[in-house]
């Protein structure tokens, strides 16, 4: 359990950092993608992981936050403040997409939970 949990958590954090950097995040916060993206990603990385509730929804969780930790440490240091404001919506985006989605995945395990018991 954990060798696949980690292989997840590697994989999807690997991939993250190199769409971020290889700027296919600015494509998607011109079109939407960083509002939608995340939702999904940690939707298949929750389901995926192994492990009980908590440990699941932590490993999905996680590298969305260390990306958006990491790009606001980043935007904070800007000496603009345009280029801050727009460094910090950049990073706030996939930050409100976590949220939603970790929503989503809560709901979702709670109905299902709920209709099993029933």
């Amino acid at each position: 359990m954990f060798k696949q949990n980690s292989i997840n958590l590697l994989c999807s954090t690997l991939a993250i950092l190199c769409a971020f950097y290889i700027e296919i995040g600015s494509v998607l916060f011109w079109y939407g993608g960083l509002l939608v993206i995340p939702a999904i990603a940690i939707w298949y990385q929750f389901k995926f992981a192994l492990g009980n509730f908590i440990l699941r929804l932590s490993i999905a969780i996680l590298p969305w936050l260390t990306l958006c930790v990491i790009g606001l440490f980043g935007a904070s240091n800007t000496e603009h403040d345009g280029q801050r404001s727009i460094n910090m919506f950049f990073f706030e985006m996939p930050l409100y997409s976590v949220a939603v989605g970790t929503l989503v995945v809560i709901v979702c395990f709670l109905f299902k939970k709920a209709t099993l018991r029933n």
